[in-house]
């Protein structure tokens, strides 16, 4: 079939509504809307309409606004109120210069409007317009449902399989140790390093896992959190746990800067603390002896917190670093991710950050090092309030 027989024959198909009180002006919108090669159907009111649009499955409706019993406002709320139909382009005609019911119109969902006495021949290009363009917002509301629907699919796919994988990789990271520990000196030097490669597979996968876990909670939204108060220094201080001594045993020089007189913010703190590590692991991950990285609470105004971490590495593209930030991205230098991760590293804390209303800014020059922050809402007032 050639492309101008399809075109005809999807032009057939269509069916379309014309609804006007004058039977000469409904009998001439008929003839118009058929010599364009669409399917018509009359209805004189607006009652006769109603059922024509229970009754049939259209592209369009032509609807005067100026009829008794049920007017064209009207016959817009019915449109407009049932499932079947809320999607249907509805072009409205009136009298020349009455702004006020194209407006109301508008507001009642008229997708356009012509005014008496209407120009046939720009018409026919007009309705065509219309039909199109209501095919195209249909298309992008089905694949926004569907969009919606992948992520929420997605988001409990990750909660279920973390879920399940966790508890037999508690046991199994557990039992090898228990295992070597048992064993001890009876072990082979081949059969010992094989139980410790055991164990640390075991324990990366146990790593990817709560990942997973916990960028699953913080995709969840602001529901998921479990908030309290939680003092700002506290909170760095935490996150510092274990990574000093590493930063010490790799000739990194981890430093602090002190936050005083930050009070406490609102927040879930194992999520924020989560968020804090990743960052401060990345940081110690690509810098290299003798490099600094620095950690810093400070206040951005009356309404926001800031924690930084600044480390002095070979930095990143902006190209490179869009990408970071999307999950499971991984790059040859990338930031987001540890060395045999899922690229989880800068989209966690992102999404952290923005399930408790603040962001994730990330500034990186190639050579310059990186510098990452989570910008956190104060939200004291609002609470005592």
């Amino acid at each position: 079939m050639s492309d101008m027989t399809e075109a005809v024959a999807e032009v057939s198909r269509r069916r379309v509504l014309a609804v006007d009180d004058d039977p000469i002006m409904l009998e001439l919108m008929g003839q118009q809307f058929a010599e364009l090669g669409y399917g018509v159907v009359l209805a004189e009111d607006g009652e006769a309409a109603t059922a024509a649009l229970d009754a049939e499955d259209l592209d369009l409706a032509m609807v005067d606004l100026s009829m008794p019993k049920v007017d064209g406002f009207e016959l817009l709320v019915r449109i407009r109120s049932h499932a079947r139909t809320a999607n249907l382009p509805v072009i409205v005609a009136t009298a020349n210069g009455d702004k006020d019911s194209i407006e109301r119109a508008y507001r009642l969902g008229a997708s356009s409007f012509v005014t008496k006495p209407i120009n046939w021949t720009q018409f026919a290009h007009h309705a065509q317009f219309v039909i199109r363009n209501g095919q195209i917002e249909r298309d992008l509301r089905i694949a926004q449902a569907e969009a919606a629907a992948a992520a929420r699919m997605k988001s409990g796919l990750f909660s279920v399989l973390g879920h399940e994988l966790k508890t037999p990789l508690t046991a199994l990271v557990g039992l090898t140790d228990v295992l070597a520990k048992s064993l001890g000196a009876r072990l082979q030097s081949l059969d010992a390093e094989n139980l410790g490669h055991v164990t640390d597979a075991a324990q990366r996968l146990n790593h990817v896992v709560s990942d997973i876990l916990t960028l699953s909670k913080a995709l969840a939204g602001p529901s998921r959190l479990e908030c309290d108060w939680f003092a700002v220094d506290e909170l760095v201080e935490d996150s510092l746990l274990g990574f000093k001594s590493k930063a010490a045993a790799l000739g990194i020089a981890l430093k602090v800067t002190p936050a005083p007189g930050l009070g406490r913010i609102w927040c879930d703190s194992h999520l924020l603390r989560q968020a804090l590590r990743r960052l401060i692991d990345n940081a110690i991950k690509f810098s290299q002896p003798g490099d600094t990285v620095e950690v810093k609470a400070s206040r951005a105004g009356s309404s926001h917190v800031t924690i930084s971490v600044h480390d002095s590495g070979p930095g990143i593209s902006v190209s490179r670093l869009r990408d970071c930030l999307q999950p499971f991205v991984q790059a040859d230098m990338s930031y987001a991710r540890p060395a045999e991760g899922l690229g989880l590293g800068l989209p966690i804390a992102n999404a952290i950050a923005e399930s408790h209303g603040g962001e994730l800014l990330v500034s990186a020059t190639p050579g310059e090092g990186l510098v990452a922050a989570l910008r956190l809402p104060n939200q004291a007032e609002a609470k005592r309030a």
